[in-house]
């Protein structure tokens, strides 16, 4: 805003005592910046006349042949140790549509287009959609009806075989008992033996009916009374001896039924013997068996009718599940893959990818983690993801326990979940990422060049109350990209060497030059609000 501008009296003497007051006016300020700028000169000059005192005091330690080096000294300050890796926007969740049947496409939504929950990505032309629905339900209830007649059929293939393997039982215990018997009869020639003992047991049967016979004649013929206690003794004898000459008669032609029977039954030649009959009934059901074919068959023609129901009423509940004949986005996220076009009908193979949808409601960032940076990096830890200048929430949530070459490099892939995705995340860009690997509230800490390594460990040279270098040992924790957690071997008051050349050695003597007093003395050259000031070269005009 412009000054107002004073007004001027058109009487000549009140004119003549403005313009003399305006110029009095004029001198004083004229003065009071003349002696601003005089204040602000002499600072200057106390400042570089401290500097020119340093560097007067250095160069004549110069000349006495003692080396200058930097020194810092350790500060406590909170630090923290990031990692920054770049890396590529994914989704973690990424579905594949198929094609369930042949469908005329009438709008699809193109590649790259973000898509809401609940909107179409594919709309399909209403008279094909009713069309392969309807066509998908017949196929099922077909494959159904199959299923359930082959199950039919194959129902009483089996009531038969279980009918067959009945009699297989059947006559293997018949066989088993037959056997028994054959063994008993011809175990130690017992039947041969049993032959001979009944022979003998007749004759002597015989002998004795003959003899009590003919002592029954005699008495009989010299007039005794047959009915007398002698004559009745010797015809009991007689019956008892024909009746067991009758009874091992029978015992022996059973047994030898009974063997012959037992002998027919394990005879695998016979027909009309069990053994005969168990290998029919073996083939019976070996022949129904090979009507349903192999075990392997069978189960195959099992399974396959219960894939072919359960195939064609999953593509049945697919179609149905399109609303109003329209693939509807399942949540908010970018078609990344279509292979469908407007006008286009779907494959007629089922199974033919038709799109790929990609959330964007759940978001990662890959990155490839070097050698140098796998010990810092923990599942769980803190990442700050920059997305197109846009800063979100990360976590660290998988490190893949593999290292995949690249060149002559190898590195390993991790993964980091974006918390709080939104819709201005764009999939497949690069996203940087700055990953917090450690933190201290408040630690003691040194510039990262004044650290120095070899065989044995970390050190930092230091120069004594004497100016003598000393190298000292020390144990370092986290680091920034600046500054370097020492947990041991250092104080605030140690000089430590700032930046060690092929000169600086352990007992030599040196000048220090303190970096942290020469910037402080740099930094106070300041003006009003810490804006620096300008040292004017022109001349300044002295007011009478």
């Amino acid at each position: 805003m412009s000054k107002k501008q004073p007004t001027l009296s058109l009487d000549r003497e009140d004119l003549d005592a403005q313009l003399e007051l305006a110029a009095q006016k004029r001198k004083k300020q004229k003065r009071k910046k003349t002696i601003i700028r005089i204040v602000a000169i002499a600072a200057v000059l106390v400042v570089v006349l401290a500097i020119v005192g340093i560097i007067i005091g250095v160069i004549a330690a110069g000349k006495a042949k003692n080396q200058m080096v930097n020194v810092t000294h350790a500060t406590t300050a909170e630090l923290t140790q990031e990692v920054k890796i770049n890396g590529t926007v994914q989704s973690e969740n990424v579905q594949h549509f198929y094609s369930i049947a042949p469908i005329k496409v009438q709008k699809a939504v193109p590649v790259g287009t973000f898509v809401k929950k609940g909107d179409p990505i594919i709309t399909f032309d209403p008279d094909s959609y009713a069309e392969a629905l309807r066509e998908v339900e017949i196929n099922d209830k077909m494959a159904d009806n199959k299923n359930k007649s082959q199950n039919t059929e194959d129902g009483k293939v089996y009531q038969k075989i279980a009918e067959a393997k009945a009699e297989v039982a059947k006559y293997e215990e018949e066989v088993r008992k037959a056997q028994e018997k054959v063994d008993s009869y011809e175990k130690d020639d017992g039947l041969q033996k049993f032959r001979e003992n009944v022979a003998k047991q007749k004759i002597m049967c015989q002998a004795a009916i003959d003899s009590a016979q003919n002592e029954l004649d005699n008495r009989i013929r010299n007039n005794e009374d047959p009915d007398s206690d002698a004559c009745k003794a010797l015809k009991k004898t007689i019956a008892d001896n024909s009746g067991i000459i009758s009874n091992i008669s029978k015992q022996l032609s059973d047994s030898e039924e009974d063997y012959a029977k037992a002998k027919n039954n394990v005879d695998p030649d016979s027909m009309t013997g069990a053994k005969g009959k168990l290998e029919s009934a073996k083939q019976k059901v070996e022949s129904l068996q090979n009507s349903l074919g192999n075990s392997y068959d069978r189960e195959n023609t099992k399974l396959s009718g219960e894939l072919s129901t359960l195939k064609s009423g999953s593509e049945y509940e697919d179609l149905q599940k399109y609303e109003n004949g329209c693939l509807i986005a399942p949540f908010d996220g970018i078609v990344t893959a279509s292979f469908v076009s407007d006008g286009m009908t779907t494959s007629a193979i089922s199974g033919t990818e038709i799109v790929t949808f990609a959330s964007i409601e759940d978001v990662s960032v890959t990155i490839s983690v070097s050698k140098k940076d796998l010990a810092k990096i923990k599942e769980g830890q803190k990442v700050t993801v920059t997305i197109l200048d846009k800063d979100y929430e990360g976590e660290v949530t998988r490190i893949a326990r593999m290292a995949v070459m690249s060149g002559t490099t190898s590195s390993v892939s991790a993964v980091i979940k974006v918390k709080n995705p939104d819709d201005s995340i764009y999939l497949g860009i690069e996203a940087k990422n700055v990953i917090i690997t450690a933190h201290e509230d408040s630690c003691i800490q040194i510039p990262s060049e004044s650290v120095n390594v070899d065989s044995e460990g970390y050190f930092v040279y230091i120069v004594n109350d004497m100016n003598i270098v000393e190298k000292r040992r020390v144990e370092i924790g986290i680091s920034s990209e600046s500054f370097t957690q020492i947990k041991e071997g250092i104080t605030e008051d140690d000089k430590i060497v700032s930046f060690v050349t092929s000169t600086v050695r352990e007992g030599a003597v040196v000048v220090p030059v303190d970096e942290d007093q020469m910037n402080s003395l740099m930094g106070g050259v300041t003006g009003e609000d810490g804006a620096e000031v300008t040292v004017e070269t022109t001349t300044t005009e002295v007011s009478e």
